[in-house]
């Protein structure tokens, strides 16, 4: 999990002011799935950001893609992304 996020920070800290060095996500990353284990579901804590960051960066431009050499088609329309 710790590498997942390593890449997803490299790939989209640019587009961010904060370059992605946000308190809850470090808590995601480094010390969600110990309290969970601990002590079950936690409060406080919501995918939201996580699930339109997926549906706009993976979900979407999968389906405009020709499903081959999906990485390389990904990484290039998220490129492609322009903010503000």
């Amino acid at each position: 999990m710790i590498i997942w996020a390593r890449r997803f920070i490299k790939l989209f800290q640019h587009l961010f002011a904060s370059n992605l060095k946000l308190p809850k996500l470090h808590s995601w990353i480094y010390h969600i799935i110990q309290s969970i284990q601990n002590y079950g579901a936690i409060n406080g804590y919501t995918s939201e950001t996580y699930k339109s960051l997926y549906k706009n960066y993976v979900k979407q431009p999968y389906r405009l893609s020709n499903k081959k050499n999906i990485e390389i088609q990904l990484m290039q329309a998220v490129s492609n992304v322009k903010f503000f």
